[in-house]
């Protein structure tokens, strides 16, 4: 058995096995990915796909493992003497791991835990919820009508759009989006996704990224205002848009998903979907030998 490092180049071989949306990820900056292969076969054995955390600040880096596949632990130990090869070189200090909290997980729960991870059962982080959920929201029942301020994303010259990203990341703004900065506009749905632009110039936006199984997956919404009050109209503004666009567009079972990964995402979701809750997952940590 051999692993095989995913990237733009090589994801294109992989990606009818590992699913759409698990590929989708890779090539992003902070993403790093890696299939096990079995001499002389192209159908992989198994995968993992991670994300680097804090890597730019170089203090505290994390890796977070969000797609893991091996049958036995025989593979699992190819993959995980590649990974841990991988995060040494790039800092990592914590990994944190999380899969599907199912029948069928319990040996990959094992198997994690040999690794030398503390699994336990948790809420996941991703809360989705269908369209036709979202349009029954009461907060959304009292429109507060079309703004002349707010445009879709298509609209958006692209010199705007990095002076805006530049701020939100001065700011410490992300989102959900650790990489937010080495992210192309393209990556965003550039119709649901918008903008609030009056006078002083762009003053918030709402951004969703399309998932390849068509998923709106909600990745940032900030007002650059000071003021409370203002922040919350513009974000509603917004808000209004992206649902008003989905409503007529958009199937009533399209999923939309919020990841909480953070604090402040956290409560962003919190706020637009208080009764929402994450699936059942086998979480685990485990802390990396430092050279």
């Amino acid at each position: 058995m051999y692993t095989v490092v995913l990237d733009e180049n090589t994801i294109g071989d992989y990606a009818a096995y590992i699913g759409e949306d698990t590929a989708d990820d890779i090539g992003r900056t902070f993403f790093r990915g890696l299939i096990l292969l079995e001499e002389g076969r192209n159908v992989p054995l198994g995968w993992m796909i991670w994300e680097l955390r804090n890597l730019e600040a170089k203090q505290h880096v994390e890796s977070y493992i969000h797609w893991f596949e091996a049958e036995d632990q025989d593979e699992a130990d190819v993959l995980f003497l590649r990974y841990n090869e991988m995060i040494a070189e790039d800092g990592v200090e914590t990994s944190h791991v999380s899969i599907p909290a199912t029948k069928e997980s319990a040996k990959t729960r094992q198997i994690l835990a040999e690794q030398g991870f503390d699994m336990l059962l948790m809420e996941g982080d991703d809360v989705a919820v269908g369209l036709s959920e979202i349009l029954n929201m009461p907060v959304l029942k009292k429109s507060p009508g079309q703004s002349d301020f707010v445009h879709p994303l298509e609209d958006m010259p692209l010199r705007n759009f990095r002076k805006i990203i530049t701020k939100l990341e001065m700011l410490g703004q992300k989102g959900t989006c650790e990489d937010l900065g080495y992210l192309p506009k393209s990556y965003f749905e550039k119709n649901v996704s918008c903008y609030y632009e009056d006078d002083s110039g762009i003053q918030g936006v709402l951004l969703f990224h399309k998932s390849p199984s068509g998923s709106l997956c909600l990745k940032v919404m900030r007002a650059v205002t000071g003021d409370h009050k203002e922040t919350t109209r513009i974000l509603m503004q917004l808000l209004f848009y992206a649902v008003g666009y989905m409503e007529e567009n958009y199937p009533d079972n399209t999923r939309i998903i919020v990841d909480r990964h953070n604090d402040s995402a956290f409560l962003l979701a919190e706020k637009l979907f208080p009764r929402g809750f994450g699936k059942p997952v086998y979480g685990g940590i485990r802390m990396e030998k430092q050279e």
